[in-house]
């Protein structure tokens, strides 16, 4: 199993941070490729069970929201694609801070090919890190 920790202070207020993550079209600037929501949730468009597709076209993958509590945490997995990630699971936790709030991400996972698990965590790492940062 191979995970991802990553904690982001962010000036936003809490609910402005929640928002930005929580919207899949927004994403996009997170993850640094085309990001756009493909099934609206429940409740609400980008609430429980709505469904992402990252990446262009047939390279692309899915992510489907398994659980969401506004200002708090939103949960996902991969649903389809992702190659060679097996068992893929993310997790967002909320939080205030002094000077406006924290998000803690997560992510754990297996790989099909040995190899991949290590260069894989390392390049989630880097590209939600530089994400987040542009955030603010």
């Amino acid at each position: 199993m191979y995970r991802v920790h990553l904690v982001h202070d962010s000036q936003l207020d809490l609910p402005d941070l929640f928002e930005a993550l929580a919207d899949h079209e927004n994403l996009s600037q997170v993850f640094g490729v085309p990001v756009r929501r493909i099934r609206d949730g429940q409740d609400d468009p980008n609430g429980l069970g709505s469904v992402r597709k990252i990446g262009p076209g047939p390279l692309g993958i899915e992510e489907t929201v398994t659980a969401i509590e506004t200002d708090r945490a939103i949960e996902y997995r991969i649903t389809r694609g992702g190659f060679p990630l097996k068992n893929h699971r993310g997790e967002l936790r909320f939080f205030d801070a002094a000077q406006g709030s924290r998000v803690e991400w997560t992510i754990e996972f297996e790989s099909h090919l040995p190899l991949a698990g290590p260069v894989l965590r390392f390049v989630l790492g880097q590209a939600i890190g530089r994400g987040l940062k542009r955030l603010g």
